[in-house]
C-alpha cells in the first residue's frame, strides 16, 4: 500500500514539470473518482497538447523550418575530405602515382615507364566549393522557403481552430445528451405520478382499467427512451475523449457552462469576415511563393560561377606525405537544355495562375461557411427563443390536465397528450440550448477567432 502511494507521488511529481494538462491526465489513470469536475477550457488545452492531428502539423512547421536552412545551404561553402588507397602496374597509373608522390626519377638506370613496379598509392583529399553567383536562385529558393514556413504555420492554425470547434461541439453534445437523460427521467416519474392517480381513481371506481394500461405503456416508452438516452451519453463521452486525444472526461465530472445567454447583435452580421481564416492567408502565400517559383525559372537563363579548390596529400603507404593543391573559379552557362528551361518557366506560371483560381474558390467556400454559421447561430437563438416559451406553457398544461383528470374533467387521453407534449418540449429546449452554443463555438471558428476566445 505504501509503495503504491510513494509510486503515485512520483509519478505526479515528475510530471508537474511538464504541463498542467499531463497532471489532469495522469490523475485519471491513477485514481479516477477522486478527479474534479473538467470544464469545456480543460477539455481544450488538453487536446491542444494532445491531439494528433495538431500534432503533426507542429511537425510540419519543424519540417519547414528545416527546409529553409537547406536552401540558405549554398550561401556557406562546401567542405569535403575523401581518402582512398590504391595498388597498380599500371604503367599511366603507376607513373602518375609516383609523381603524386615526388619520387619519380626519370634518371634512374631502372626506369621503365612500360614496365614499373607494383606501387602503393594512399590519398587523402580536402575539396572546397564556394558560390559566388547564380543568378539570385539561391535567394529565391531561400524566400520561397520561408513562405513555406509561414504557410505551414497558417495551416497549423486553421487546423487548430477545426479542433477546438470539434472540442466544443463534442463537448456541447454531450451535455445535450447528459441533459436529454435527466429529461427522460423527469417524464418517468411524472408519468409514475399519473400512473399512481389513475390506479387510485381505478380503485375508487372513477376509472377504467385501459387508463392505467395506457400510462404503463407509456412508462415503459419514457423507460425505453431513458436507456437510449444513457448510451448515447457515453457515446457522446467517448466521441469527446476521442476529439481532445486523452480519455480525461468521465461522466460524472462533465460541468455545464456558466453565463446568460444574450441575443446575436443584428447589426454585427456586416462585421463579420473571413480575413482572419488561416487558410485565407494560407492560400495568400501560396501565391507568393508561387510567383517566387516563376522569378526562379526565369533566372535559369542566367549564368552561375563558383569558386573552387582542392588539397592533395599523396603518399605511398601512410606517412611521408607530399602535399599539392588546385584553385580557381568556373562558370557555366548552359546555351541549350533541349526546351527545359522555357517549359519549367510555362510549368511555374500555370502553378502561379492555379494558385490564384484556390484563392478565389477558398475565399468563396469560407465566405459561404461564413453565411451558414451566420443562419445557424440566428436560427439557434430564434428556436431557443420559442422553446422556452413552449416548455412554460407545456408545464402548465400538464399541471392543469393531471388536476381535470384526478377531478374526472378529462379522459386519459387528454392527460397523455399533455405529458407528450412536456416530453416533447423538454427535449426540444435542451437540443436548442446546446445547438445554441455549438453555433456561437461555429461562429468564431467560421470567422477564425483563434482560441482562447
Amino acid at each position: 500500500m505504501l509503495d503504491g502511494i510513494k509510486k503515485k507521488f512520483s509519478v505526479i511529481c515528475l510530471l508537474k514539470r511538464k504541463h498542467t494538462v499531463f497532471i489532469l491526465f495522469a490523475c485519471l489513470a491513477l485514481s479516477p473518482a477522486t478527479l474534479m469536475a473538467i470544464t469545456l477550457t480543460e477539455c481544450i488545452e488538453t487536446a491542444l497538447e494532445m491531439n494528433p492531428d495538431l500534432e503533426a502539423a507542429a511537425y510540419r512547421v519543424k519540417a519547414s523550418r528545416a527546409a529553409r536552412l537547406q536552401a540558405r545551404s549554398p550561401w556557406y561553402p562546401a567542405l569535403s575530405v575523401s581518402g582512398s588507397y590504391m595498388r597498380t602496374n599500371n604503367p599511366s597509373q603507376a607513373f602518375m602515382m609516383e609523381l603524386n608522390q615526388k619520387k619519380l626519377d626519370m634518371t634512374d638506370p631502372g626506369f621503365d615507364p612500360a614496365d614499373p613496379d607494383d606501387i602503393d598509392s594512399t590519398r587523402i583529399r580536402l575539396n572546397m566549393k564556394y558560390l559566388l553567383y547564380d543568378g539570385g536562385r539561391t535567394r529565391l529558393n531561400e524566400e520561397m522557403a520561408e513562405q513555406g514556413i509561414d504557410i505551414s504555420r497558417y495551416e497549423r492554425a486553421a487546423v487548430k481552430n477545426e479542433l477546438v470547434y470539434e472540442v466544443a461541439r463534442s463537448y456541447y453534445e454531450a451535455l445535450k445528451a447528459g441533459e436529454l437523460i435527466a429529461v427522460f427521467r423527469e417524464t418517468a416519474d411524472s408519468i409514475e405520478k399519473s400512473l399512481q392517480l389513475a390506479n387510485q381513481r381505478f380503485r375508487e371506481g372513477t376509472a377504467v382499467k385501459t387508463d392505467v394500461l395506457n400510462l404503463e405503456v407509456q412508462l415503459a416508452q419514457a423507460k425505453e427512451d431513458l436507456i437510449v438516452a444513457e448510451n448515447g451519453f457515453s457515446l457522446a463521452i467517448a466521441a469527446l475523449n476521442t476529439s481532445i486525444g486523452a480519455d480525461i472526461v468521465h461522466p460524472d465530472k462533465i460541468v455545464p457552462p456558466e453565463g446568460k445567454i444574450t441575443a446575436p447583435a443584428v447589426d454585427a452580421a456586416d462585421q463579420y469576415t473571413v480575413a482572419q481564416r488561416p487558410e485565407l492567408q494560407a492560400a495568400a502565400l501560396i501565391i507568393k511563393s508561387k510567383k517566387l517559383d516563376l522569378r526562379h525559372a526565369k533566372r535559369a537563363y542566367l549564368p552561375s560561377v563558383e569558386a573552387m579548390g582542392a588539397l592533395d596529400l599523396d603518399s605511398p603507404v601512410s606517412d611521408n606525405f607530399e602535399d599539392s593543391y588546385v584553385a580557381g573559379v568556373t562558370a557555366k552557362w548552359d546555351i541549350f537544355s533541349g526546351y527545359a528551361r522555357s517549359a519549367r518557366v510555362s510549368e511555374s506560371r500555370a502553378l502561379r495562375n492555379e494558385a490564384l483560381a484556390f484563392l478565389k474558390k477558398t475565399r468563396k467556400q469560407l465566405q459561404l461557411d461564413l453565411k451558414k454559421a451566420e443562419l445557424q447561430l440566428s436560427n439557434a437563438f430564434q428556436r431557443l427563443d420559442v422553446t422556452r416559451k413552449a416548455i412554460e406553457n407545456a408545464e402548465e398544461s400538464l399541471r392543469i390536465t393531471r388536476e381535470r383528470y384526478e377531478n374526472g374533467a378529462v379522459e386519459i387521453t387528454a392527460l397523455l397528450n399533455a405529458q407528450s407534449a412536456m416530453t416533447a418540449s423538454s427535449v426540444r429546449n435542451k437540443a436548442a440550448y446546446y445547438e445554441y452554443l455549438e453555433a456561437l463555438a461555429n461562429m468564431k471558428r467560421a470567422t477564425g477567432e483563434q482560441w482562447p476566445w
